[in-house]
């Protein structure tokens, strides 16, 4: 996949985030820093739905990566870097966002808080995360 590709898949990636939002939780996600608080909150319903019942593993993968794709829209609007394809393991390929040195897998963490741990913060993640690349 070529770079332009991939930033025009993340891009409109991010646009399907901010329409889910919107129509599934009555959300306005404006890509601002504080809006990744209203995303935990969203996070934080969808980590409830799922301990009542599963998700389809196609809907949990597609929900973290579109909300992951948004996390990292904002994260390169106020800090920069640029979007990566790790095709290493060709059974698991995943995009990141890659600033200097440093990587930064934000629809892993989605998926993370979806699943396992509601405690993560992607508002905090995201501060710590642009400390780091300040570095």
């Amino acid at each position: 996949m070529q770079q332009q590709e991939l930033n025009k898949l993340m891009h409109d990636s991010a646009t399907d985030a901010v329409s889910y939002a919107k129509e599934q939780h009555k959300i306005a996600l404006n890509n601002s820093i504080a809006s990744l608080e209203q995303l935990d909150n969203l996070i934080s319903e969808l980590h409830q739905l799922e301990k009542q019942q599963r998700h389809s593993t196609e809907l949990v993968f597609t929900l973290s990566n579109i909300l992951g794709a948004y996390v990292g829209e904002v994260f390169i609007a106020n800090v920069g870097g640029q979007w990566q394809h790790n095709q290493t393991d060709t059974a698991a390929p995943f995009i990141f966002v890659q600033f200097n040195d440093k990587e930064f897998p934000f629809a892993s963490v989605c998926y993370h808080k979806i699943t396992r741990d509601n405690s993560i913060s992607l508002h905090d993640y995201v501060k710590q995360a642009m400390a780091n690349a300040m570095q």
